[in-house]
C-alpha cells in the first residue's frame, strides 16, 4: 500500500479541479501564510482574481509587496462566470519562528476584519540545519511548521466560528487548511510524534533531518483531524493536504546534490496551488468528521484528490487518541504566548 501511495502522490493524474470550478468570492476574507512564493502565491493570485480579500501573511514585507505587485500585474486566468477586478490583497506581518510575536499579528488582523472564511497554513520550512532553533529554542521544523501555526490558529478560531454562523457564509465554506507533506510518512513511530523528546535536538544527519521534518508534518495531519473533531459541530471544516512535489523556494535549504537529483521530478508550482484551492473550495466536504463517515479532517493528495494518510498516524489517532494528546501538548508548549 505505501509504495502505491508514494507513486500516486509523486505522479498524480491531470487536475480535475481548477480555478474555473470556484465561484465568485467577493465579500469573503482569506489568509495565506507564506503566500509570497510557491504554492501559496498561486492560491493568493487565484483568490484575488476571484474577487476575494486576501491577506498574505509572512515575515518579509518587501517580498510580500513584490508578490502583491506581481499578482496585480498578471492577467487573471479565464473563468466562465467570474469577472475579476473587485479583489483586494494586503500584507500581514507574521513570524512563525517567534511565538512571542504571533499574538500581535493575529490582533492586527482581528482589528481589521469581522470575518475569516478560509486560512491556509501554508508557510513551512524543510532542511533546516542540525541544531537550528526558533527564537524560543524549539527545534526549527517543530516551531515553524507546527507550533507557530497552532498558536496563530488559536487566536483566529473564534472569528472562524463566528464566520461559519453568518447568514452570508457558504455552507461548509469556513475552513482551516493545514499544508502537510508526503514527508509526514517519515515521522517517528509509532504515532508520528516522538513524545519523549519532541525537539530531537540530539538526532543528527540526513535521517535526523527527515525525522524532524516528518514529525512536524505529521503534526499538521493530526491537527487537521483534531480540529475537525473539536470544531466540526460549530460549522468549521479542517483539512490537511500534500500539495505535491513542486518547484518553489521550499528547496532552498536542501543540499545541492539532493536538489540536483530531485529537480527533474518537480512540477510547476501552479499544480500545488490547485491542490490547495481544492481543499479550500471543493464541494465534496461537510462538517461530519472522518470518524462519523464524513470528509472533515481528511487528507488531500495532488492535485486535488482525497488521499490516505500514513497508517501509523491514523492508527494513533483512531486507537490511541493521539490527536487530543498532541493538542494538549501543543497548548502546554505555547501557553506563555497566549
Amino acid at each position: 500500500m505505501s509504495s502505491t501511495i508514494t507513486w500516486r502522490e509523486s505522479f498524480p493524474p491531470k487536475p480535475a479541479f481548477t480555478e474555473k470550478d470556484i465561484p465568485d468570492q467577493y465579500g469573503r476574507v482569506f489568509i495565506i501564510t507564506g503566500g509570497s512564493s510557491g504554492c501559496g502565491y498561486e492560491v493568493a493570485k487565484a483568490v484575488f482574481n476571484l474577487n476575494g480579500h486576501v491577506y498574505i501573511a509572512g515575515r518579509s514585507a518587501e517580498k510580500a509587496q513584490a508578490a502583491i505587485g506581481k499578482i496585480k500585474a498578471e492577467p487573471a486566468a479565464s473563468h466562465p462566470t467570474v469577472r475579476s477586478g473587485k479583489g483586494k490583497i494586503d500584507f500581514l506581518q507574521l513570524d512563525l519562528n517567534d511565538l512571542a510575536s504571533i499574538r500581535a499579528s493575529a490582533a492586527t488582523f482581528l482589528s481589521r476584519e469581522s470575518r475569516l472564511d478560509v486560512i491556509w497554513h501554508n508557510a513551512g520550512i524543510g532542511g533546516a540545519p542540525q541544531g537550528s532553533t526558533t527564537t524560543q529554542g524549539f527545534e526549527t521544523h517543530l516551531g515553524v511548521n507546527a507550533l507557530g501555526p497552532f498558536l496563530f490558529q488559536h487566536f483566529l478560531t473564534p472569528l472562524c466560528v463566528e464566520t461559519a454562523a453568518r447568514s452570508d457564509a457558504p455552507r461548509n465554506g469556513t475552513r482551516v487548511i493545514w499544508v502537510t507533506s508526503s514527508g509526514h510518512r517519515g515521522a517517528p513511530g509509532p504515532d508520528g510524534v516522538n513524545w519523549d523528546d519532541i525537539n530531537m535536538h540530539s538526532v543528527g544527519g540526513l535521517k535526523g533531518g527527515m525525522l524532524k521534518y516528518g514529525q512536524s508534518k505529521a503534526m499538521n495531519v493530526m491537527y487537521a483531524h483534531e480540529f475537525a473533531r473539536r470544531f466540526g459541530s460549530q460549522g468549521l471544516v479542517s483539512l490537511s493536504l500534500h500539495p505535491g512535489s513542486v518547484k518553489s523556494e521550499f528547496q532552498r535549504n536542501q543540499p545541492k546534490l539532493f536538489r540536483a537529483i530531485t529537480s527533474p521530478l518537480l512540477y510547476d508550482q501552479h499544480f500545488g496551488g490547485l491542490t490547495e484551492l481544492f481543499a479550500g473550495f471543493n464541494q465534496e466536504v461537510d462538517t461530519s468528521t472522518v470518524y462519523a463517515g464524513g470528509n472533515n479532517g481528511r487528507y488531500i493528495e495532488p492535485w486535488g484528490r482525497w488521499g490516505v494518510e500514513s497508517q501509523a498516524v491514523v492508527d494513533g489517532l483512531q486507537k490511541r487518541g493521539t490527536g487530543e494528546r498532541l493538542w494538549e501538548l501543543s497548548a502546554s508548549l505555547v501557553k506563555y504566548y497566549i
